[in-house]
């Protein structure tokens, strides 16, 4: 039951939650090991959460899910776990989880209770709203960035939340179009909402929302306040690194046809997972030895 309970919990999703160490590497505080306990600590408690959430979704929706060509594998759905021994292993896991969240920092409890509590409401009718249900997956981004922040007390900049925002509703439009592609005439009758899209407008939806993830980034990379917050003014360097992962995530769309399962198709993808490594280093970098690089100006 534990190995099918870690399955239903998708500790593969953890890797979403990643952004929550944004606050504790733009801080530059990478090197301090309490902000770096605290960002660890923030980073398992937000994804037990998130996997409590995950649990809750399945139980709801486990019938549906019985009839989808994918997810009728899922333990609740194929029977694998008995439904109400997982509601209740998992109202423990997530009561404990929010009791250390307190402990950790009260403000950090605020968000992951919204971020629960705003899921479920998007369970139950944020998602079969056109549009807003992958505007509300976006927010859940959002929130994991702010709470990474606060978690070791800074200060997130909003070029940098809104580019977050638009990267997520990019995934987001991708994940309903391949979902679409997937499940061809029997969309509507697996989840609903799919009804309401077509390839054609979830192609412009990822055009635009592509586009204003470049935008929002170079935004950011430019700003005054991104020069005094790192203390470089050489972070513009950084835009191909992201111009080239979104055009390979388009490719991983249109090409290998892996919309449906973003977060499998960011994992198994070498070139994706480089450009965030090399992105990260670049960054890291810049941050720690621009002054040392007196010879090169932009």
């Amino acid at each position: 039951m534990l190995k099918n309970y870690f399955i239903l919990m998708r500790v593969h999703q953890w890797v979403k939650n990643a952004i929550l160490f944004a606050g504790v590497i733009f801080s530059k505080k990478l090197g301090e090991p309490d902000s770096l306990l605290r960002a660890l600590m923030a980073f398992f408690l937000f994804s037990l959460i998130a996997s409590c959430q995950y649990v809750f979704n399945d139980y709801l929706d486990r019938n549906e899910d019985a009839l989808h060509p994918e997810k009728k594998n899922r333990p609740l759905a194929s029977g694998a776990i008995d439904p109400s021994r997982a509601l209740f292993l998992t109202v423990l896991v997530l009561s404990i989880s929010l009791v250390l969240s307190y402990l950790l920092d009260p403000n950090f409890f605020i968000l992951v209770n919204f971020y629960f509590l705003f899921n479920l409401a998007y369970s139950k009718f944020l998602k079969h709203i056109v549009i807003l249900d992958v505007m509300s997956i976006s927010i859940g981004f959002v929130v994991r960035a702010i709470a990474g922040a606060v978690v070791v007390n800074v200060k997130f900049s909003a070029w940098l939340l809104l580019c977050t925002f638009m990267l997520s509703l990019f995934w987001g439009f991708s994940k309903r179009r391949g979902e679409l592609i997937l499940l061809d005439k029997d969309a509507g009758t697996h989840r609903k909402i799919l009804e309401e899209y077509s390839v054609v407008f979830l192609d412009l939806m990822m055009g635009i929302s592509s586009a204003m993830t470049i935008t929002s980034y170079v935004m950011y990379a430019i700003s005054p306040e991104t020069r005094i917050h790192l203390g470089t003014d050489k972070m513009i360097i950084t835009v191909p690194i992201v111009v080239y992962a979104i055009f390979r995530s388009l490719y991983i769309t249109y090409i290998k046809n892996m919309g449906h399962n973003p977060t499998k198709a960011i994992l198994t993808d070498i070139s994706v997972l480089f450009s965030g490594l090399l992105w990260i280093l670049v960054i890291s970098f810049l941050m720690y030895f621009d002054s040392q690089m007196e010879w090169f100006q932009l």
